[in-house]
């Protein structure tokens, strides 16, 4: 396997998950709010790994969330955000070009600022600016870090309100409940049974965020492909292209509890498609006593999937040279 670019030990890190978010429950926001809106809505900037926190959150809080909540991975922002809305910034680094553009105007709004970060600009701009926000420690792959700059986003959200106290005990539950060694076992089983195969990563639509966490996983440690969509929105459209769907294909189907009676029949109608095309079918019910340690759970066992699959086909799951090969290029261009 070629030498990490920076020694950095992909598996000690995604070891660390639970022992992560567990330090994360501990860490306050500096300079907390002093006002809890009312908001008209909630933006939640950031890309890739420091990004998709904030597209889980908002998933997990779609149905009991008192407003608007919404991830928003882009260097603009919607035009319906003003002084009355709540934007947090998340960018591990702090430097992240598109996460700070789209601040930017959310200043130029009026908007409620907040960060989690590990420095650069936007904490100097925090700090200037006195936002409320959660520093998480710095020098790692940011996608190794999702269980800092995930709780970390929580933290600020129960501090404003918008995550509600039972959602807060439901989810330090969640984090003491984590088995990191089954997760392991598990991540090792679906790395194995989808190894050589086009994956295709299903759910209902609440779990989008969990497997695009998935895809990304599976994109830059694996180097690898993978598909993601939603049910029911794959049953008219996607689902036709399984007419070209043949042996080489596997279709991964997260099923969570909390699943819509429709969706899971729905999955299972679909299922037996797929295999009558030939495909191999797997199906992921993550462990846990809430829908927040089975989402968790399941962001562990992506992991551990992702890293295996990495291991496997002798590829460095650190390195990321088209990522840097692009910002290099870009920063040219200022």
């Amino acid at each position: 396997m070629a030498e990490s670019k920076d020694m950095t030990d992909m598996r000690a890190l995604i070891a660390s998950l639970g022992d992560q978010m567990a330090e994360a429950l501990s860490v306050s926001v500096e300079r907390a709010p002093t006002s809890n809106g009312p908001f008209r809505g909630v933006v939640v900037l950031g890309m890739g790994g420091s990004g998709i926190g904030g597209a889980i959150l908002a998933d997990m809080l779609r149905e009991g969330c008192p407003m608007p909540f919404m991830a928003v991975s882009d260097q603009t922002l919607p035009g319906w955000v003003d002084s009355s809305c709540l934007v947090v910034a998340s960018s591990y680094s702090g430097n992240t070009e598109e996460t700070l553009a789209a601040l930017g105007e959310a200043v130029g709004r009026g908007c409620t600022i907040a960060a989690v970060t590990s420095g650069g600009t936007l904490k100097a701009r925090a700090d200037e600016q006195g936002w409320p926000t959660v520093n998480i420690p710095g020098g790692q792959p940011p996608r190794s870090q999702f269980g800092r700059s995930f709780l970390g986003l929580c933290t600020l959200m129960h501090a404003y309100d918008v995550l509600s106290t039972e959602d807060w005990a439901q989810l330090k539950d969640a984090v003491a409940s984590l088995d990191g060694d089954s997760a392991a076992l598990r991540g090792e089983a679906l790395a194995k049974a989808v190894e050589g195969k086009r994956t295709f990563l299903y759910g209902d639509t609440p779990m989008r965020g969990l497997l695009t966490r998935w895809r990304q996983q599976l994109n830059e440690n694996s180097k690898l492909f993978a598909n993601v969509e939603v049910f029911p929105e794959m049953n008219h459209n996607e689902l036709v292209g399984w007419e070209s769907g043949d042996e080489e294909c596997v279709a991964v189907l997260v099923r969570m509890p909390v699943d819509h009676a429709r969706t899971q029949l729905r999955m299972d109608i679909t299922a037996k498609i797929f295999q009558d095309q030939g495909a191999d079918v797997i199906e992921v019910e993550p462990d846990g006593p809430n829908r927040w340690a089975q989402l968790l759970d399941a962001v562990w066992v992506g992991d551990w999937m992702s890293l295996i699959l990495a291991e496997r086909a002798d590829v460095d799951p650190v390195d990321i040279r088209f990522i840097d090969h692009l910002k290099n290029t870009l920063a040219q261009h200022t």
